[in-house]
């Protein structure tokens, strides 16, 4: 089998941070609840929804938008005379780090994202929705029961890590998820060769693991100096829009002060603001990109004017 291509994120694009360096180009403030809320003609809640799901769920379907992929990106041809498939599995895809998301997010936002972009990808690769839709929502219920009891085990471990025998084998979310995956593309194929036998055929196949644990660091500074610094995931900042007025109030949402001139790890996108002394704030998006493959932290600066 041919090596697994890289495929474009939805929070980091992984492909990129292994071969440049950390960048943050200004972009405009990424929420708009309105936008989000048309949204919901699309991805209808469902009563299975979690608590605060659909929140998550719309937010994610509104980070999908802004990916622009080609077909040509989405199919690749393994090397097995099968022809060109899609895969259901986005090896450049990562959650935001717990901390800096409220729980709801920490919990299903991956899924919630993997669910929008597999939607979106079917969409342009021409499936109709009578195709794929109920084999999508069965997996993406089965992506949240996956979660929560993969959270639940955690939290008996944290709990009260001796209360296993030794030997026991606790849930496996992996072979729950393959599950999840199986089912969903048999689904999908039935449908598809009873359908539309021409389009694209689907896989699950799988993703290399990347450790970024040797690099990966970022230096936050202001020029001019002396900036207060707050930054909160940009997909977390999109769910805050979904659920407060101003999802730029501090206390409202999770934002996160930032101490500049030390070094600490963030990748992904961010909406930021920073205030200076003399009283100017500057707001914005910047996609924040590490070096993965040195030691040595990248420094990303907020610039008070100029990009």
């Amino acid at each position: 089998m041919s090596p697994i291509p890289p495929w474009r994120p939805i929070f980091l694009v992984l492909a990129a941070a292994l071969t440049a360096p950390a960048m943050a180009q200004p972009a405009d403030p990424v929420a708009d609840a309105a936008a989000m809320k048309a949204l919901e003609a699309t991805v209808p809640p469902q009563s299975w929804y979690p608590e605060g799901y659909y929140d998550v769920r719309i937010a994610a379907e509104s980070e999908q938008r802004e990916v622009e992929v080609g077909t040509k990106d989405l199919l690749v041809d393994w090397g097995d005379g099968e022809g060109k498939r899609y895969n259901i599995d986005d090896c450049g895809a990562e959650s935001p780090p717990v901390l800096e998301v409220d729980p709801v997010t920490a919990r299903y936002g991956f899924v919630a994202s993997e669910v929008a972009r597999i939607r979106g990808d079917l969409e342009r690769l021409k499936f109709p929705a009578a195709l794929y839709a109920e084999p999508l929502l069965a997996f993406e219920k089965a992506k949240i029961e996956a979660a929560d009891a993969a959270m639940e085990e955690a939290e008996r471990l944290t709990q009260d890590p001796v209360a296993i025998p030794e030997g026991e084998v606790s849930g496996d979310g992996n072979s729950t998820e393959r599950d999840a995956s199986t089912a969903f593309i048999s689904a999908i194929e039935a449908n598809r060769r009873r359908l539309a036998p021409k389009l694209a055929k689907l896989v699950a196949g799988g993703c290399p693991r990347y450790d970024p644990s040797g690099g990966a660091k970022i230096i936050v500074k202001t020029a001019p100096p002396a900036g207060a610094v707050w930054l909160v995931n940009a997909f977390a900042f999109k769910v805050c829009a979904r659920q407060k007025p101003d999802p730029w109030d501090r206390m409202a949402c999770k934002w996160n002060e930032i101490e500049t001139g030390v070094e600490r790890r963030l990748s992904g996108r961010y909406v930021y603001q920073i205030r200076w002394p003399d009283g100017t704030v500057r707001k914005g998006t910047r996609e924040v990109v590490p070096d993965y493959e040195s030691e040595t932290a990248v420094t990303v600066t907020f610039k008070k004017t100029g990009s």
